[in-house]
């Protein structure tokens, strides 16, 4: 009976993982796609859909195929996930002390961006790398899922606060930054316009921050569980618990470009141009509306 439980939840999660898959290619190809979105402003949110990814196509490989590589890309891509969000959490705090907003854009540049992308990817390399040896696993003798729970949790926690701290800066900052005392209207115009664009962001990232964290929580208290009661480690419940709490948070990356598309008017937008152009120039209904204008202009003429 456990057996065929464990059986249904595999399949779950991996088709959970088809449509996380599918999901992040779409997000991908639209970002890539849309001349708007490319900019720095979106970098960190392609880098999590890149990371969504791959987490969603290892873990679906993973379920059914044991291999320590793809064992290495969960643990990298899920190390990359929450550090993006801590990176595009740092990234905001910056663009709101930075100011004039000239001072931000020659510090953080789109090539420095990309730059601490690829520096979060080695990092994710290679924590997983260390903790994947077989010889420290030997010497830790189990401590390390404890340390890692630890460690994660502090940095959801430290990333909670650098958003907390954000948009205080924005309800502090915002009548300045909307006033005309930098100099022109243009400027003031601007700055209003990347205040909105940054409550915007941050509400996008602090919704991806709380279905991370809540989807984490569950396999995480199990590890830990694990580590202090052996024999209940070992048992077959404790096996479903845990393939369970791997479905849980890998709906986290299928939930994630649900929330680019309902808080982000550029992404439906560009999504729109991209796949739902033919729909849009080939309308049935407008274009009977129209044959039937140009016969009433026809017979109104005389023609």
């Amino acid at each position: 009976m456990t057996e065929n439980f464990i059986t249904v939840l595999q399949c779950c999660l991996s088709g959970v993982c088809a449509v996380a898959t599918v999901e992040n290619l779409l997000a991908i190809a639209v970002f890539a796609g849309t001349k708007k979105l490319r900019m720095k402003f979106y970098a960190f949110i392609l880098n999590l859909a890149l990371a969504d990814l791959v987490f969603a196509i290892a873990a679906m490989l993973g379920t059914w195929i044991k291999t320590p590589v793809i064992s290495a890309c969960i643990n990298a891509t899920f190390a990359v996930s929450i550090l993006t969000i801590l990176a595009a959490a740092i990234n905001r705090y910056l663009a709101l002390s930075l100011m004039p907003p000239a001072r931000y854009d020659s510090l953080v540049t789109g090539c420095r961006l990309v730059g601490v992308c690829i520096v979060l990817w080695c990092l994710g390399l290679g924590f997983c790398l260390l903790t994947s040896d077989a010889d420290i696993k030997a010497v830790l003798n189990g401590v390390q899922y404890v340390g890692l729970s630890l460690a994660v949790c502090i940095v959801w926690v430290i990333t909670a606060l650098v958003y907390f701290l954000a948009f205080r800066k924005i309800k502090q900052y915002t009548p300045p930054l909307a006033s005309a005392a930098a100099g022109t209207s243009a400027n003031a115009e601007r700055d209003q316009t990347r205040v909105q664009q940054t409550r915007r962001l941050l509400v996008v990232f602090v919704l991806i921050l709380a279905v991370s964290f809540i989807s984490w929580v569950p396999i995480s208290v199990l590890r830990v569980i694990r580590f202090f009661d052996r024999p209940f480690g070992q048992s077959d419940n404790f096996q479903v618990y845990i393939w369970g709490s791997r479905l849980l948070y890998t709906l986290s990356t299928a939930i994630n470009p649900l929330v680019y598309w309902w808080r982000l008017d550029s992404f439906r937008e560009g999504f729109h141009s991209l796949f739902c152009r033919c729909v849009t120039k080939a309308n049935p209904s407008e274009i009977e509306a129209d044959l039937t204008t140009n016969d009433k202009t026809i017979a109104e003429s005389g023609l």
